[in-house]
């Protein structure tokens, strides 16, 4: 059976630009910013290229604290054989508020259509005649 309420409560909330993610057992929202900030300002962690870069190797202790760091910033628990989330899983979660966050500023900051003017040597207001008008009227 069609879930008409499921359907209208996801379209409200994708209207919020709350990011919809899989925590394992159920589909949540989560405010993107929060869940970005969370992760920028970890209490003991600093989420950079480094860091990530280790993590892509499998080194340790470094691809786990990652993995928890992002598991704690989602409240999403890991695979314990029967539920939860994959590491894998858990670090796209992370890619995926990235794009997230990416879209959103687009769509909040859109790039220019045009380019800025320019300075250029020809002038937009016109140029005074070099020669006096006859307009005409004779004084007299």
């Amino acid at each position: 059976m069609w879930d008409i309420f499921g359907w209208i409560r996801r379209r409200r909330m994708n209207r919020r630009e709350l990011l919809r993610y899989w925590d394992g057992a159920a589909f949540r929202y989560g405010d993107p910013f929060l869940l970005w900030r969370r992760l920028k300002h970890h209490e003991t962690l600093t989420i950079d290229t480094e860091l990530w870069q280790a993590a892509d190797r499998g080194d340790e202790p470094e691809c786990t604290q990652l993995v928890e760091a992002v598991a704690e910033a989602f409240g999403v628990a890991r695979f314990d054989g029967e539920r939860g989330l994959s590491d894998w899983e858990i670090l796209d979660l992370y890619a995926m508020l990235l794009d997230y966050l990416d879209t959103l500023k687009k769509k909040h900051n859109p790039q220019p259509i045009s380019s800025p003017p320019t300075d250029s040597e020809s002038s937009t207001s016109p140029e005074p005649p070099s020669e006096p008008v006859d307009s005409g009227l004779a004084s007299g």
